[in-house]
């Protein structure tokens, strides 16, 4: 099974802080984690573009998003430029931005130090994917992440792309919009707590840890 990193919410913000605060000095920079790529999974804060690719009305390839993007050009990111999940890829100098694995243009040399399977609107629960015709975390995982490792395969051998793999950062945030969406707005049948929605959020996180295992 490979070793790979999770972070989550309030605990990646803090951890990409302190990445970008070591890489504006040189002599730290050294000492940052070495990972061979990063995958992304999650919800708008990183989807760099993904929703650009299916049919829903959440996207972001229009202004004004973009306006601070080299080029001033909306890629589908819900930002006037970079995300976290670039100023990170950036700092571990992986890559300059992180591309929408659903992106029919991808180069291939692109897969070796990783993709976004992130989707605006998505959540733990994937009801919440549901209402707004976006890419549930559990299919991002369960769904692109297998054709990724597929086509990583294909292209690397499978003990390489198991070597890659099991040095990845995985990097995933969600929830914000399961909480809004399931309990503020449309509770529907399923009248629970905020600790019992919490709980069941909590559930599925576990399976996504688990379940996968990234290897």
């Amino acid at each position: 099974m490979a070793t790979l990193f999770f972070l989550f919410d309030i605990i990646l913000l803090k951890f990409c802080n302190i990445l970008l605060t070591c890489n504006a000095a040189s002599s730290d920079y050294a000492k940052l984690p070495k990972f061979s790529s990063i995958l992304i999974f999650g919800d708008s804060l990183l989807d760099t573009g993904n929703n650009n690719y299916i049919a829903t009305q959440l996207q972001a390839n229009h202004a004004p998003y973009g306006v601070s993007f080299p080029g001033g050009i909306p890629t589908g990111r819900f930002s006037d430029g970079k995300l976290m999940s670039d100023f990170l890829a950036n700092a571990l100098g992986l890559k300059q931005y992180v591309p929408p694995f659903l992106d029919p243009n991808l180069p291939q040399s692109e897969l070796p130090t990783g993709v976004c399977f992130a989707s605006a609107g998505s959540g733990y629960d994937d009801r919440t994917a549901s209402m707004s015709q976006v890419i549930s975390v559990t299919q991002q995982y369960q769904k692109y992440f297998k054709e990724y490792k597929h086509r990583l395969i294909g292209m690397v051998g499978e003990t390489e792309a198991a070597n890659l793999l099991g040095k990845s950062l995985v990097f995933a945030t969600s929830g914000s919009n399961d909480v809004s969406l399931n309990i503020y707005e449309n509770p529907g049948p399923f009248h629970v707590s905020i600790d019992q929605y919490q709980d069941f959020l909590l559930g599925n996180i576990e399976k996504f840890i688990k379940v996968s295992s990234f290897s």
